[in-house]
Order: structure tokens, then sequence, then C-alpha cells
């Protein structure tokens, strides 16, 4: 990975929204690249996001993942409605990396209706392995978020 997470926007920054959880956790958002992708997130492994076997906790990863694919399904609605997780589906493949390791996060819908979209996501890590995927249903949702206070 050629880039600095430090030197990203947080994720709450990029879509204008307050969800003090993220800013605590720390992920950011990386632009689409020549990879024809949409934009994913990313998470630099602190301290804080441990476990008790010195690597990511699977709570920070399943939050990572959760957001991913709400990203997705965000930029796979033409109005752009946010949406709310019904179900998700976790597989751990392998440790989620130590302090200082950069974790890469995508998502992807895989079909979508005008209430509903089915969504795929995956971490890697910095050798480009498969941490871990899941699978969520997500709803849109119609009305405004609230936005963060300028």
């Amino acid at each position: 990975m050629s880039f600095d997470p430090s030197q990203l926007q947080s994720y709450t920054q990029y879509r204008g929204i307050a969800i003090p959880l993220l800013d605590h956790l720390k992920f950011r958002y990386l632009p689409a690249g020549e990879g024809g992708r949409d934009g994913h997130l990313v998470l630099r492994v602190e301290r804080e996001h441990l476990n008790g076997w010195n690597n990511a906790h699977g709570g920070v990863l399943m939050s990572l993942l959760d957001v991913a694919m709400a990203l997705a399904c965000s930029h796979a609605d033409e109005a752009g409605r946010g949406c709310v997780t019904i179900e998700m589906k976790t597989s751990f493949l392998r440790p989620g990396g130590d302090v200082g390791e950069v974790l890469e996060a995508f998502g992807h819908v895989r079909h979508r209706t005008r209430s509903i979209a089915f969504c795929e996501a995956e971490i890697r890590n910095a050798a480009g392995d498969v941490v871990a995927t899941a699978s969520g249903t997500f709803k849109y949702q119609d009305k405004p978020r609230p936005v963060i206070d300028a």
C-alpha cells in the first residue's frame, strides 16, 4: 500500500455524518482508484483495537466490514440514501493484524431492490491476504441523517 492512512479523510467527514463510534475507531476513507472499485475503508491497527491475543479484535473487524457494506450500499443508490443493517454474517479466516498494520475493507452490492440491498465485504491485510469476509442485508432509509455540526 502506498498511502498513509493518517492523511486520509475520516469516514464520517467523507459522508458528512455524525457517528461517534466510527470516529473513535479511526476508520478512514480511501477514494476509488484506478482499479474500478468504489472507495473503500482503511484502518491502521492501534493498541485500542487489540484483543487478548494482540491482534485486531473481531468486533473491530466486524464493524469495519459492516461499514464497508453500508458504504457500498449507499454508493449503489441513485439518491445516495443511507442504510441500516438488518442482518450480518462474518467469517474470520486469520488473525486481524498487529499494531501498526494497515487493513483494507472492500464492500460491494450483490443485489438490490428499491428498499433492500444484499452486500458482501472482505478485509485484507498488508500482505493482501483475506482476514475476514461478511455478507449482510441492508434496509435503505428514506429519512435524512443527522449531519456533522459545522
